[in-house]
């Protein structure tokens, strides 16, 4: 079909150049023009780029992606109890370290019901002691030390409970990190299970995009790529980190993941920008 059109084109400025110099000129400039088109077409299919089924591709010269920035890893911390909150020492944007107090519960009737168990187990293991003794003299029957044993077991898995309650009175922080939203506040009194903090760790940043499944016969993990953050006007130097485990058979993409060569110091989870690949020569 473009060979009928351009067969036609030059026709018409044969059958025009008779008429006219000056619509010769302009048929031959439109010959030109879709000579000009059909190169940059062949150009862009040696690298399986297809304009018509992804938004990915700027310009024929460009081989670029949107992208996002994304953390290492994101977790919203829920209240294992319902108590009151006493303490929440860090705010929305402020950096804590692994293992320090993000939120710390009003657990006081908790750790009184923890002593009340603590001494029932003391007065079931001196019973379980005691009929012991007694079964040895033949004053008690095997039962009477099985049941004295049952009540020891059970008092013991009372405390054990308690127990794990008293460790859900404080959310230790699980990495380094910041926290990006406050759920609750202080001296309010969450539901068991209700989101806390949102927290980030972001000492990681990856960069997640989106783009032509073709790309595959030259992108690979390490592959290089500048990503113009929209947010700061800079660009930073990433690679390919982990490749999509399935392509989008609709949309012939992929989903790739990178990560930064250095930590950018002013980047931040959510920023978005632009990934520009330089694909190979040949």
């Amino acid at each position: 079909m473009k060979t009928i059109k351009s067969f036609s084109l030059v026709l018409l400025a044969g059958l025009t150049a008779a008429a006219s110099p000056a619509l010769a000129g302009n048929a031959s400039r439109a010959v030109d023009i879709m000579t000009a088109r059909d190169h940059q077409a062949r150009s862009l299919a040696e690298y399986g780029i297809d304009r018509m089924t992804t938004g990915s591709v700027k310009s024929e010269s460009d081989f670029d992606a949107r992208g996002v920035v994304i953390p290492n890893a994101e977790v919203t911390l829920g209240a294992g109890i319902a108590a009151r909150i006493k303490l929440m020492p860090f705010k929305a944007g402020e950096e804590f370290r692994k293992g320090e107090a993000l939120v710390v519960f009003d657990c006081a009737r908790q750790q009184a019901d923890l002593r009340g168990a603590e001494a029932n187990l003391t007065k079931a293991s001196s019973h379980h002691r005691g009929k012991i003794r007694l079964k040895s003299r033949g004053a008690a029957g095997s039962q009477e030390v099985r049941d004295a044993e049952a009540d020891m077991e059970a008092a013991k898995a009372t405390v054990d409970g308690l127990s794990e309650v008293i460790r859900l009175c404080k959310i230790e922080a699980p990495f380094d990190g910041r926290v990006v939203e406050r759920h609750a506040q202080t001296f309010e009194i969450p539901a068991a299970n209700a989101p806390i903090l949102t927290v980030v760790d972001d000492s990681t940043l990856e960069v997640d995009l989106i783009v032509p499944s073709t790309w595959l016969r030259w992108v690979d993990r390490g592959t290089q790529f500048e990503f113009d953050v929209d947010e700061l006007g800079r660009s930073y130097t990433a690679q390919v980190d982990r490749l999509g485990a399935k392509v989008d058979a609709v949309s012939q993409t992929i989903k790739i993941t990178g990560t930064f060569v250095e930590r950018p110091p002013n980047v931040l989870t959510g920023m978005s920008g632009t990934a520009k690949f330089t694909p190979p020569t040949n």
